[in-house]
């Protein structure tokens, strides 16, 4: 039955969606504006025989997800990302130097290092896309799989604006997994992968 014709029936709306950083602190739901669900593309390799070009599947790669938050005064919206960023591993040269002098100041920091994927995906848990109905059911939840920052822009100033202040983020993962709402039994999956996608959806 068509959601024109049923009003159980509707498609989805942009506008109705919470985006969950759980491990994030200070982090709230209702400071996110946009967020691009998850995408990707299929690899492909072509073989060439007598004059005809055949194409075969290659590897799967999951595209950036990207958000764009209001930069709130509380909670602090620049203090989030800025403490997210040491969080992922970095130490700026301030720290590093007090860690190679002995500067007592600095001896607490176990020596100096650089972004890793344990700690940036640690300090923002596993991001999740979550999409709700008019009622504000969850009707789908989309799920980033050892995720991390790979850019944040804080917003410009702009002394003839009166808009909000933005933060943009570009985020990395490694793969998204899907989780349709309560009774969803849309997604049709050959008999093979089933196993696969089971757990996945779990």
């Amino acid at each position: 039955m068509s959601f024109w014709s049923q009003a159980s029936s509707e498609p989805r709306r942009q506008h109705r969606f919470l985006l969950a950083f759980p491990n994030l602190g200070g982090y709230q739901e209702y400071l996110a504006k946009t967020v691009t669900k998850p995408s990707f593309t299929i690899g492909e390799t072509e073989h060439k025989f007598l004059g005809n070009t055949y194409y075969y599947p290659g590897a799967v790669t999951w595209e950036t997800v990207t958000a764009q938050l209001v930069n709130a005064v509380a909670p602090d919206g620049n203090a989030i990302f800025y403490r997210a960023l040491y969080a992922a591993g970095y130490f700026d040269p301030g720290d590093q130097q007090g860690k190679f002098t002995g500067d007592a100041a600095n001896s607490d920091f176990p020596g100096p290092g650089t972004p890793n994927k344990l700690d940036a995906q640690a300090a923002l848990g596993s991001v999740l896309i979550k999409e709700i109905n008019g009622a504000g059911a969850l009707i789908g939840t989309w799920k980033l799989n050892n995720p991390w920052i790979t850019n944040v822009k804080f917003g410009d100033l702009d002394y003839s604006g009166e808009e909000l202040l933005n933060i943009d983020l570009t985020l990395r993962y490694d793969w998204a997994t899907y989780t349709g709402g309560p009774g969803d039994n849309s997604m049709r999956i050959p008999a093979a992968n089933m196993a696969a996608a089971n757990r996945s959806v779990e």
